[in-house]
């Protein structure tokens, strides 16, 4: 192999070993934004102009936020932003805390053992996907939130994994909500929210509103694995509604199945 070759080569893998590198969070103390000149990389941001176009970019994160309240809390800021591939543990608090702010999205993120993985209060405009919430007391809390997106993420063996105060007109929709004591909790007049999609499996409760809320869009609803009915149609919706445990809200279009949840194995026969 001539020297020229050998050069390319060393490149290509040094670039390769960077790659990987960058891929694994490094650890950074807990992040506090509370205006939007605080937008800088000493808080986390690694690129971005704040702008819904070129949102500012907070993302590669380690936070142990063991003697902190918030591993990363941002109030009172109107800039655009975007947290990813943030892993956040131990928050007395609240792991993400947003407060008082609009346009901001949260993805591919991992809460893990924080009082509240992600809290919204009196913010809108909010987009949360794609992240793991595991063994928090709450996995995501609003308070005083509206249109807020909660898209596609897991949540597993948190106390609570959705609980929604005075919150409305919310999206809640492809995620699996799994072996929490509540699914979802909806207080103090929440309504108008949209829960489709979501695979409710093994809670101990799976969902509670004290104001009327959807739960399907009148062509599918939810999962819920403690229901079972007659699908005399074949069309993969139980004929019968699923009563939320509160009086007045159902879902009328039950799924039979979800792809979020794996399917059993056959029986095998012993010889």
């Amino acid at each position: 192999m001539n020297r020229g070759a050998i050069l390319s080569c060393t490149v290509i893998l040094l670039a390769l070993i960077g790659s990987v590198a960058a891929a694994e969070p490094v650890a950074h103390r807990a992040i506090v934004i509370t205006n939007d000149y605080e937008f800088t990389a000493e808080n986390g941001v690694c690129s971005g102009e704040g702008t819904i176009d070129d949102p500012y970019i907070i993302e590669g994160w380690r936070i142990d936020a063991g003697f902190d309240d918030y591993g990363i809390r941002i109030h009172g800021t109107t800039r655009a932003f975007i947290i990813r591939n943030v892993e956040i543990s131990g928050a007395a608090k609240a792991g993400i805390y947003l407060s008082y702010v609009k346009n901001g999205t949260i993805e591919n993120c991992t809460l893990v053992a924080n009082w509240v993985g992600v809290s919204l209060s009196f913010s809108s405009l909010i987009r949360i996907s794609d992240c793991a919430f595991e063994q928090n007391v709450d996995g995501i809390h609003l308070y005083f939130a509206r249109d807020n997106q909660i898209l596609g993420n897991t949540f597993s063996r948190n106390d609570t994994s959705i609980w929604l105060d005075a919150s409305n007109e919310n999206e809640i929709i492809d995620n699996l909500i799994a072996d929490s004591h509540m699914g979802a909790y909806l207080n103090l007049g929440s309504e108008g929210n949209r829960f489709v999609d979501n695979a409710f499996v093994d809670n101990l409760h799976n969902a509670h509103c004290d104001a009327p809320n959807l739960w399907d869009d009148g062509t599918v609803g939810n999962y819920w694995s403690d229901f079972e009915g007659i699908d005399a149609d074949g069309d993969g919706i139980w004929d019968s509604p699923y009563q939320i445990r509160s009086e007045g809200d159902r879902d009328n279009r039950p799924l039979m199945t979800h792809p979020r949840v794996p399917t059993p194995p056959p029986p095998t026969c012993d010889n």
